[in-house]
């Protein structure tokens, strides 16, 4: 990965302690029916310290001691990638299965919570034509000072669709690191949507790769700092052959004195003529001690009809725009919100899941009005809309 091997990138990087020590922790099984009662929806999965609770026919759970062996032999990350999925790799307390048949459809929303340190893996197969919507919530139980690590591993077969949206809104003091691979076949495509809220360290490595003619990658990312949060994301976006899509957009918005570091990585290999590349990475400073690094960085092994290209832009939020607005009638705290709210927007279009739209609608607002997280505030999808693009 990129943060390893890039000078840039390793330089600036938030450096984590990886916890010896996996406990058992209390049941949080209420709390988690809690979390369903006031977002008023039901989970089909819930994943915690103490198990993993499914009501779908594909999702199935194993420790990693009674892990099927010809599935075993099929994963794409053995621990070598990176520490963070060595970590995760060693130490998973449950392996998830979801395996799609050919033509299949399916919906599938995840609730993530624990009262322990909770490293665990979901490994994510796609059968030809088939079609997968995976939503993930991370929360907490009261006073969490545990680290979350999921490990995700995607096989997206031939003209099957997958969108993947996640939402971290664990609560200050909790830590939060995760490991992302995909591997997009021909005629395929993944959407993946990460909205980054809680924590007071999150640390996440995506790996996505177009490895055949005709597959596409969209990734969106999308940060709100309050207070002493930090932030380090590194995505690496990679076009493997002839036609292939891969395209990045990062977005931070940061009050108080947070630090975010977005560091989009886009790799066209030596086959992929007529490939399409593309990273953007924008952020908003609401405070004079919040911080910013936008770092993009590309690496071209074939020119002949590519079109590849990277920006970034961080500045404070434009009084302009805010005076513009203010012209209108509407006053100072307002204008605020509808401007943050519109650049967030640009981050949810991706976002199909109803649920996980609704969600990450009212929590990113209620962040950046107020820097509060780790809880859910009432749901509203005022002052956001999304655009496809």
């Amino acid at each position: 990965m990129p943060d390893e091997t890039n000078e840039l990138y390793s330089r600036n990087s938030i450096k984590l302690e990886y916890p010896e020590s996996i406990e058992e922790g209390p049941s949080v099984m209420e709390h988690a029916l809690e979390i369903e009662r006031h977002a008023d929806s039901k989970f089909d999965v819930i994943i915690s310290n103490t198990g993993v609770t499914s009501k779908n026919r594909l999702v199935s759970a194993f420790t990693p001691e009674n892990f099927p062996e010809e599935r075993l032999s099929k994963k794409m990350t053995n621990g070598s990638e990176d520490r963070i999925s060595a970590y995760i790799n060693a130490n998973s307390r449950q392996i998830i299965s979801i395996d799609l048949k050919e033509k299949e459809s399916a919906r599938i929303n995840m609730l993530v919570i624990g009262s322990a340190h909770l490293p665990f893996q979901v490994l994510v197969n796609c059968a030809p034509g088939s079609k997968l919507s995976l939503f993930e919530y991370y929360c907490s139980a009261k006073d969490d000072r545990y680290y979350t690590a999921p490990l995700h591993e995607f096989s997206i077969a031939r003209d099957s669709n997958v969108e993947f949206s996640m939402i971290n809104n664990k609560t200050s003091g909790s830590n939060f690191m995760g490991f992302s691979k995909a591997k997009v076949f021909s005629g395929a495509s993944l959407s993946a949507n990460h909205v980054y809220i809680g924590s007071s360290t999150t640390k996440v490595k995506c790996d996505f790769y177009a490895a055949e003619e005709k597959s596409s990658i969209y990734a969106k990312e999308i940060v709100v700092g309050s207070a002493n949060q930090r932030f380090d994301l590194n995505t690496f976006i990679t076009n493997a052959n002839p036609n292939t899509y891969a395209k990045l957009e990062s977005g931070a918005v940061l009050d108080g004195s947070s630090l975010c570091m977005l560091k989009g990585y886009a790799k066209v290999e030596k086959l992929a003529k007529g490939a399409k590349s593309r990273i953007e990475e924008h952020g908003i400073l609401l405070s004079e001690s919040a911080h910013i690094d936008a770092l993009p960085d590309m690496a071209i092994d074939y020119g002949e009809g590519v079109s590849a290209t990277h920006s970034a832009a961080t500045a404070p939020i434009d009084k302009d725009a805010l005076f513009y607005i203010m012209s209108r009638g509407i006053d100072g705290s307002e204008s605020k919100r509808l401007f943050v709210g519109a650049f967030m927007s640009k981050y949810l279009s991706g976002m199909t899941n109803a649920l996980a739209r609704e969600l990450a609608t009212s929590l990113l607002l209620t962040k950046a009005e107020t820097g509060i997280f780790g809880e859910l505030p009432k749901i509203s999808m005022k002052d956001v809309w999304t655009v496809e693009v």
